[in-house]
């Protein structure tokens, strides 16, 4: 049921994307984290359960050793598991998982660009935990990423490699048991006159 609560205003905009706010509420501390993405910014609030108390942070994208990026961010989310809880960011290229506050990256996957430039842009898109300790994220190749998530520290792997679109993956979800996962793509058309 809706409930109007007290605003909580965001320092920076927000970029027009579907999907484009994640929330986390950490009921122990009291606590509710809102994330949404501006360009290469991904603009983080921390607010307390009555709305009077609240911190803004801004995250800027990286690209594995470069300090900032400058591909556009389409996608960020946090992924609550049973031992942990982490922020993933998708871009333009690649594939970023920070600890849930944002301060440390933990893992950064490029994505494969094609040798040949084509028409098709590259990016990730669609973020979803699934079955305890995996997180999947898609692809504009229409590939699905599995990665296996360790209890804690930085040996993330990419476990497996889903090839079941031929479009790219514009969202994915899990069921809150995260048992099954579902994705979705659009096929693109180009109508010449």
């Amino acid at each position: 049921m809706y409930r109007k609560e007290k605003s909580i205003q965001i320092k920076s905009s927000a970029s027009a994307l579907y999907n484009n706010l994640s929330v986390l509420p950490i009921a122990d501390k009291n606590l509710t984290y809102f994330t949404v993405v501006h360009g290469n910014v991904v603009n983080m609030v921390s607010a307390s359960g009555d709305g009077l108390n609240f911190s803004h942070r801004q995250l800027q994208s990286k690209e594995g050793s470069l300090a900032v990026s400058s591909s556009l961010v389409t996608q960020a989310s946090w992924c609550a598991l049973p031992s942990r809880v982490l922020l993933v960011l998708t871009s333009q290229k690649g594939i970023q998982m920070y600890e849930s506050d944002g301060s440390i990256m933990v893992y950064w996957h490029a994505l494969d660009n094609p040798e040949t430039p084509t028409a098709q842009a590259v990016f990730a898109r669609g973020i979803a935990a699934a079955r305890g300790h995996y997180i999947c994220v898609g692809t504009s190749s229409g590939s699905i990423l599995v990665f296996d998530i360790p209890n804690k520290g930085t040996s993330i792997t990419l476990s497996e490699v889903l090839g079941e679109h031929r479009d790219p993956i514009t969202d994915i979800a899990s069921e809150m048991s995260g048992n099954r996962v579902t994705s979705l793509s659009v096929v693109f058309t180009h109508l010449t006159p």
